[in-house]
């Protein structure tokens, strides 16, 4: 049911249409790929989670939300894109070296021109228990997310952090004539590094 729905997402006009994932209900799982309309990262894990007003209305009104990234858990992408040679890719390594990382599952994004969407009533868990919680009808508590997501864009800013990140492209960009990086939005301030049961942020 849940994939029959995200495949009906706005008619069947996307890209990519995604869901939302849950680990620890009521706080949503994907932080690393999913950007806003504006390209933000996520301002909260809770509800309505987004800075940029118009992935923040839609989210509110359970409308389809206009973002430039989404995986969450489930995701459906118009199969075109990858006849046309669209790949699944990392960043340069040179990039990477710069203390730069970057989601595979954005970055594809990044590359592909179509709009992508995500759909609030497609909600989907790592465990039967999150499942089950975020089907019900008391997964969220809309007054405390309101007033949370209101006061922290009173109080904070995207700016700071994305500065940085944008200074560490241009810079890679200007020593490597002819390279550019798309997916620019998708990057954190982090290296990701394998360790010896998996890998780590550092």
């Amino acid at each position: 049911m849940d994939i029959k729905k995200l495949l009906s997402t706005r008619g069947g006009d996307y890209a990519a249409a995604c869901g939302l994932d849950f680990s620890k209900p009521p706080a949503f799982y994907d932080t690393f790929a999913l950007r806003d309309a504006e390209g933000h990262e996520a301002m909260m894990q809770n509800w309505p989670y987004f800075r940029s007003k118009v992935s923040r209305r839609a989210m509110i009104y359970g409308e389809a939300v206009p973002v430039r990234s989404c995986w969450n858990g489930v995701v459906v992408m118009d199969a075109e894109s990858f006849y046309r040679g669209l790949n699944f890719r990392a960043i340069p390594d040179s990039l990477a070296k710069l203390h730069l990382e970057g989601s595979e599952c954005c970055l594809i994004h990044a590359d592909n021109p179509g709009r992508v969407w995500m759909n609030p009533n497609v909600r989907v868990g790592y465990n039967e228990g999150a499942y089950r919680q975020v089907k019900g009808s008391s997964w969220m508590s809309i007054a405390w997310g309101l007033w949370t997501n209101r006061l922290r864009r009173w109080f904070s800013s995207a700016w700071f952090r994305e500065v940085v990140i944008r200074r560490r492209v241009e810079k890679w960009e200007k020593d490597n004539p002819g390279s550019h990086e798309a997916g620019g939005f998708c990057l954190i301030d982090e290296m990701q590094v394998l360790i010896k049961n998996g890998w780590a942020h550092v």
